[in-house]
């Protein structure tokens, strides 16, 4: 999923700057997340949802799942044990 910092930002008619004041953070940073350059820190994501009213991961995007470890095979070998 995109990340809809920038859009919401833009929405609220706020500059970076503005935005990054309500977030303490710099307003290079929050640049840099908005334009998929660094993860932003759940701090950060919390945050940003809380300013905006809308959950992280409307925000954000879902956190992905960690990958499962061996292949199908060998998971499937497992649940017939």
């Amino acid at each position: 999923m995109k990340n809809m910092l920038k859009i919401k930002r833009w929405e609220a008619e706020l500059k970076q700057y503005e935005l990054a004041f309500l977030l303490g953070c710099s307003a290079t940073y929050l640049s840099m997340v908005e334009n998929n350059r660094v993860e932003a820190t759940q701090e950060f994501k919390r945050k940003a949802a809380e300013i905006f009213g809308v959950p992280v991961d409307e925000l954000f995007g879902a956190e992905k799942p960690a990958p499962l470890a061996g292949n199908k095979r060998e998971l499937a070998s497992h649940n017939h044990d």
